[in-house]
């Protein structure tokens, strides 16, 4: 058996929810390396069904929060002492305030990294929590990602305790059904992920630098090799083997582009300033590869920009689909159209992230446009 589970979790995903085999898989690694990640998308764009897929593919119980706060902890200690859990928070917003996004990604960091909390005061709480293993996945929108990067923890400890997975697609417009997809059941192995073995050639080979460089992103020089080592053991453990193998490097590499979208996406006012993601890029970019190109009229009707463009023409900066473009152009991701009116995707940037991607479910059977 080589990856064998992996295209069957994808093709099942894929016959009711194209475009989303891909991100279920990463989540479902994210969840088996007892990692944090917030998958990001606007409304509608599937976050849902991938947390749904996350729930039907268990290998150990599943507990559903709404809101993760210093009180609601304080009732679920005795739930989460002792126990290896998956938790899934379905929409970061319900935490409206900052102070309670603060509070919630503190005490979900905590949890991941120490397997616990000290025992813990509060006005009303007190309580502890030990020799707890959880991972934590939740869906965000763009504009939250945007809040949580201002969070005051987020840069010096947050940042590189959660894995940022952006939603793309670049199989083409989905039809999709109302049911969520059914991902089926797949064998546990006898043996544990963390004991799955990385040999030395993995570690040697350059796809392995390259995976690694692009997590530091995210992350951290210090959690890089071990986030990358854990999502290796855990693909090839869902695989049913004890060994990692070049094909889990493979497999891998496919998730490049949504997850060094946030990075190229994001900019600092100040060297001191944390960087700052851009919302309003990332949908303009999700749309263009959606689409493929689009003029200006396009992009102003269907995401319906023409109201706020018009209100802002007597300001000294008007926000106008040029302006919003900026960062993408800067970036590489997109290019104009030499004597047209519009923009598409750099065809570089197709070519070296887009292409592997069809052409992997092209070759496993799934129809991609």
């Amino acid at each position: 058996m080589s990856v064998e589970n992996s295209i069957a979790l994808i093709k099942r995903v894929e016959k009711t929810h194209r475009n989303l085999g891909l991100p279920t898989l990463f989540a479902k690694l994210i969840d088996i390396s007892n990692l944090g990640c917030f998958i990001v998308g606007e409304r509608g764009r599937g976050k849902g069904a991938i947390l749904n897929s996350i729930v039907k593919i268990r290998h150990r119980p599943v507990v559903k929060i709404a809101r993760i706060t210093p009180a609601g902890l304080a009732r679920m200690a005795d739930q989460l002492e002792g126990k290896e859990l998956t938790l899934i928070n379905e929409d970061f917003s319900s935490l409206y305030t900052d102070y309670l996004k603060d509070a919630a990604v503190n005490l979900i960091a905590h949890l991941i990294t120490e397997k616990g909390l000290a025992e813990s005061w509060t006005d009303k709480y007190r309580y502890s929590v030990k020799n707890c293993t959880i991972s934590f996945l939740s869906a965000t929108q763009p504009v939250l990602l945007r809040k949580i990067n201002t969070l005051p923890n987020w840069e010096s400890m947050y940042r590189d305790r959660f894995i940022r997975f952006l939603l793309l697609y670049p199989l083409g417009t989905p039809d999709y059904r109302k049911e969520y997809p059914e991902p089926g059941d797949f064998p546990i192995p006898e043996h544990r992920a963390e004991d799955v073995m990385i040999p030395k050639e993995i570690r040697q080979h350059k796809a392995y630098e390259r995976l690694r460089l692009l997590i530091e992103k995210q992350t951290s020089e210090g959690r890089s090799m071990q986030y990358l080592d854990t999502l290796l053991k855990a693909h090839a453990w869902f695989n049913q083997r004890d060994t990692v193998i070049e094909k889990d490097l493979e497999t891998l590499e496919l998730m490049i582009p949504y997850l060094l979208l946030e990075t190229l996406l994001s900019v600092r006012d100040d060297p001191a300033e944390p960087l700052r993601f851009i919302p309003s890029a990332y949908v303009l970019f999700f749309y263009l590869l959606e689409h493929g190109s689009a003029s200006k009229k396009q992009i102003k009707d269907d995401l319906a920009l023409s109201e706020s463009i018009r209100k802002q023409k007597k300001a000294r900066n008007p926000i106008t689909v040029s302006y919003l473009m900026e960062p993408l152009l800067a970036k590489g991701l997109v290019r104009g159209v030499y004597g047209k009116d519009e923009y598409r995707v750099n065809p570089d940037w197709y070519e070296k992230y887009i292409i592997p991607i069809i052409k992997f479910h092209q070759e496993i059977g799934v129809v991609t446009i």
